[in-house]
């Protein structure tokens, strides 16, 4: 029997009806001249492709009243078929009422009796070209090993053939129906196991704790005790920072690859450290324009894959930093030289620490039961709840040249993931084809104007190279080019 790892299960216990657990993307797909795309066409070859899956075949076997983890079972009469469906958007086509029906079919709660994914295929697109919306649980996959599922499912080329189907690693192997009896010895060993786990996070938790102020006392500078006086390591509310509703929409925008890690290189920082200081810039902008804009700086959620390079299993293996957006810093390039300075301050903790994200801290100090229950308390509370974080700026990387699916050359990638608590907008990209590409989640009842949003990143990264042509030899420059 297969149970689920604890990093896994967390993605169902934090998940409540308004607050789903799902990520995705849509893809937009540009049929090959001299090929047969079509419904029934594309619901073949993703039979073929992910037949041979395993983990796509199971659904859960939940534990009553979250007392533990739930298990993988086998679903045997599965047809990837059953999990694919078809609609046409209405005349006349537009990006944002694409955008509107991709945000009401991501909404939905996904079916937990069933295998936890599905696609739609979008038709009506201009120039015979369609969309596929695809939902997958969290609890299945994270973004990297989503991104390397791209094996199994894309080609190279539009008339690609396989004389055998790409090997996926994945230790976890679904199983039959776990009797009654073994699931609640199960249970009760595992129960009796959580005050020994509880106790060794709280000494870890303590011992970091002296650590990193022993630490913090013998590195600061006089410009982080400026800032320390105020900073209480909690982020300040914002617009979308409120009671998460049940509605979802999307929005997206992109930018070259190539001029992102020209300025990287440049101003030697890392790729994220750019794509920070630029959606840092356009919240900015964002929110001073609505009066909105607080004298603290945002805090953004970076998630991290804890993986090794050559580890290509399915799964969860990711961690969080809060890194400081620098929303209360004008100059593009001073914010990124914060933003760098932060991000290493707090990679290195992580290493150094070894600690747990907040998610998996509250993976291992509670029972699944009680860690919704913390959800949906979380959640009601809105901004009465300390706030650790403003939103999720999560980057996920594919490949550089262009790939295709049942023949049809995949133009662009928009990315989609999950709210959580008190957080009504999530910004997720993706690197594909010489383009990094932003898709903007939110709730639409917390985040007006999203599209003026998304567009502003573009924008900004148009200033920051201008402002890097003007004063690439001033002090800032040169000091962030030392460091």
């Amino acid at each position: 029997m297969q149970q689920l790892t604890t990093q896994d299960s967390i993605f169902l216990s934090m998940e409540t009806p308004d607050l789903p657990g799902h990520i995705g993307g849509l893809a937009f797909l540009a049929p090959t001249e001299g090929h047969d795309f079509s419904y029934e066409t594309f619901i073949d070859f993703v039979r073929e492709r992910l037949g041979p899956v395993d983990r796509f075949s199971w659904r859960l076997q939940e534990v009553p009243f979250g007392l533990d983890r739930p298990y993988w079972v086998r679903c045997e009469d599965f047809d990837p078929a059953d999990h694919i469906h078809s609609i046409r958007i209405p005349a006349p086509y537009s990006e944002e009422a694409l955008a509107q029906l991709a945000g009401r079919i991501f909404e939905r709660p996904m079916d937990r009796s069933r295998p936890l994914w599905d696609m739609v295929l979008i038709e009506g697109l201009p120039g015979g070209r369609f969309a596929m919306l695809w939902r997958m649980h969290h609890c299945l996959m994270d973004g990297a090993s989503g991104a390397n599922l791209s094996e199994q499912l894309f080609d190279i080329a539009p008339d690609a053939r396989r004389e055998a189907p790409a090997t996926i690693a994945d230790a976890a192997v679904g199983g039959r129906p776990v009797p009654r009896r073994a699931m609640w010895t199960r249970a009760a060993r595992n129960a009796g196991e959580l005050p020994v786990r509880q106790g060794k996070l709280l000494r870890k938790l303590i011992d970091s704790a002296f650590t990193s102020r022993d630490e913090d006392a013998a590195e600061r500078t006089p410009r982080d005790a400026t800032r320390d006086e105020a900073d209480d390591g909690l982020a300040p509310p914002v617009l979308w920072n409120g009671v998460v509703g049940p509605h979802r929409r999307l929005a997206w925008s992109s930018v070259s690859l190539d001029e992102i890690k020209q300025l990287k290189n440049t101003l030697c920082v890392t790729v994220n450290d750019v794509v920070l200081g630029i959606t840092g810039g356009a919240v900015r902008e964002y929110l001073s324009e609505r009066d909105a804009l607080p004298d603290k700086s945002l805090l953004a959620m970076v998630p991290c894959s804890t993986r090794k390079a050559d580890d290509k299993a399915l799964g969860n293996s990711i961690t969080d930093l809060a890194i400081r957006w620098g929303t209360d810093i004008a100059d593009p390039i001073e914010r990124i030289a914060a933003i760098h300075e932060h991000a290493d301050q707090q990679k290195q903790r992580a290493h150094t620490d070894a600690l747990p994200g907040v998610l998996e801290v509250i993976g291992e100090v509670m029972l699944p039961g009680a860690a919704n229950l913390f959800a949906r308390g979380a959640a009601a509370a809105g901004q009465k709840m300390p706030l650790p974080t403003n939103a999720v700026v999560s980057n996920v990387p594919m490949t550089p040249f262009p790939l295709y699916v049942n023949s049809a050359r995949i133009e662009q990638m928009v990315p989609m993931s999950l709210l959580g608590p008190t957080q009504g907008l999530n910004l997720t990209l993706i690197s594909y084809c010489g383009q990094i590409h932003f898709g903007l989640i939110y709730d639409p009842d917390l985040l007006p104007d999203a599209w003026e949003l998304v567009g502003r990143i573009p924008k900004n990264l148009l200033a920051l190279q201008e402002a890097v042509g003007r004063e690439f030899e001033t002090p800032v420059a040169r000091d962030l080019t030392q460091g």
